[in-house]
């Protein structure tokens, strides 16, 4: 008997929550997108473990765009805030989509400097879009969805912030961009879990060092010594994406008929990664890079390719 109350339990939960469901969407600017509709972010859906969900308030189209992920602390130091807020306007202005966690310290930096050049940004929630956290930030998230960004979260409506879920949240924030630019974060702190799924998802991964006295830049310096990227400017940043073009994936394939250029448009990827994403033997990815190559259409660097942009 109580098996079959906590079965009729569960019904009446699941019932109620997709008609509250139902009822969140029949307001303007909030949608849902499956995994497999054509409207789903074509990189997130690369990753291996891809939400199958997404609940989106605001401009669901800038999902497409090409997107840099921005993270470090939440106890952030002045100087640090400073540069968040520089490479973001920067960035935002070379027409890239900043996407971050919205938590505060680093995160509403970036968010809030891409707003104040006219940019797009992207919130990832670790909670239910109706159970904001942090709620300091709630007015930055109504000031992105006000001005035509969006904010995100794979979790149901009402779900409460709990620590397993940040973790989760960073692996999309990572799967949704072309790359990582960690600011200012310790050694143990979720910007690294960032980093770590960045690189496992075969995305850029770049760090801006800070003093060695600083314990807010030990987690930047030790991401570059385990490989990433070292960034003083903006120009560093765009310098590794340079087979980067402002062309969602699904333009990308309307402009060409090739598979791996469709990928390669998208981001950056070693063969064996073209492999994997594309389905297709390696030796059948080598001969036709080979051809994309000698095409003028493909170029190789540091064992990464790239879609030459004409």
């Amino acid at each position: 008997m109580p098996l079959v109350c906590a079965q009729a339990r569960r019904s009446h939960e699941i019932r109620d929550g997709a008609s509250h469901a139902l009822a969140w969407l029949e307001r303007p600017g909030q949608h849902l997108l499956m995994w497999d509709q054509p409207e789903y972010p074509a990189l997130l859906a690369q990753i291996s473990d891809a939400p199958p969900l997404l609940f989106v308030a605001g401009d669901p189209g800038i999902l497409e765009k090409p997107q840099l992920a921005m993270v470090g602390s939440r106890r952030a130091s002045r100087p640090g805030m400073d540069t968040a807020a520089a490479f973001s306007r920067s960035l935002a202005g070379a027409g890239f989509v900043i996407t971050s966690g919205l938590a505060l310290g680093i995160d509403a930096a970036a968010h809030q400097a891409a707003l104040d050049v006219g940019g797009q940004t992207v919130g990832v929630l670790g909670t239910g879009l109706e159970k904001f956290y942090p709620q300091r930030n709630r007015w930055l998230a109504d000031a992105m969805i006000a001005s035509g960004s969006a904010v995100l979260s794979e979790f149901p409506l009402d779900a409460s912030p709990t620590a397993s879920n940040f973790p989760r949240r960073n692996r999309i924030i990572s799967g949704l961009s072309l790359g990582v630019l960690v600011v200012e974060a310790r050694v143990a702190s979720g910007s690294l879990i960032t980093a770590r799924l960045a690189a496992e998802q075969g995305r850029e991964v770049y760090a801006i060092p800070g003093s060695i006295h600083h314990p807010g830049a030990k987690g930047c310096h030790q991401l570059i010594r385990d490989g990433a990227m070292l960034v003083e400017t903006i120009e560093h940043i765009l310098e590794a994406l340079r087979g980067w073009q402002q062309l969602p994936l699904s333009m990308a394939a309307a402009s060409t008929t090739h598979p791996l250029l469709m990928l390669l448009h998208a981001a950056p990827h070693t063969s064996e990664a073209l492999a994997h994403s594309s389905g297709w033997a390696l030796p059948k990815v080598l001969a036709a890079l080979t051809e994309l190559e000698m095409d003028g259409r493909a170029v190789c660097e540091s064992g990464r390719w790239f879609a030459r942009v004409s």
